[in-house]
């Protein structure tokens, strides 16, 4: 007694459980995506509570910061370590003296003709 399934059975057997791992999937990676957005939603909010320095200007320009305070927070905020990556390229070619920069390249002395 041998027993055969047509194709299209075959697929109204297949089908639902298909569909049923197709919805799963998605569900899924909604609920992840949700997740991975309020995350990284938490954790920038968190690095990100400080001043700018479109805001030090701001300040500065309605007359709430004097000049000086200005200044020491603008410093303060380019010594910070969220600038240290982009600016330290910069601070290591200041590394040569004054003396060095201003004297243009000279090619070695050609040896003494025998």
């Amino acid at each position: 007694m041998r027993i055969t399934l047509a194709a299209s059975d075959l697929f109204n057997q297949i089908a639902p459980w298909l569909v049923a791992l197709v919805v799963f999937a998605m569900v899924g990676g909604l609920i992840i995506s949700a997740a991975r957005g309020y995350l990284t939603n938490k954790s920038s909010d968190i690095s990100s509570s400080g001043f700018t320095l479109a805001d030090l200007r701001r300040l500065n320009e309605r007359g709430e910061i004097d000049q000086a305070q200005y200044e020491r927070a603008k410093a303060a905020l380019m010594n910070s370590p969220e600038m240290a990556g982009p600016m330290s390229e910069k601070s290591s070619d200041k590394s040569t003296t004054k003396a060095q920069q201003k004297q243009p390249f000279q090619s070695p002395p050609k040896p003494p003709a025998k």
